[in-house]
């Protein structure tokens, strides 16, 4: 049911989670709200990489 962890995805995750929480921490809005929407871009564009990964990988086993 759960694939590997892909342990670089993981640690830019946690970097940028970590970048986001001192950001707000002190009080730098502009640039919580830059990595807000980096983070968010990053795991929609891995989400949508990995889905199609993972279904090209299914397809190709049935030909």
């Amino acid at each position: 049911m759960f694939d590997k962890i892909n342990v670089a995805d993981c640690l830019v995750i946690i970097g940028l989670v970590t970048a986001l929480v001192l950001a707000i921490f002190y009080s730098m809005n502009e640039l919580a709200m830059s990595i807000a929407s980096g983070l968010l871009g990053y795991i929609g564009g891995n989400i949508k990489t990995a889905a199609s990964t993972k279904g090209d990988s299914k397809n190709e086993s049935v030909h």
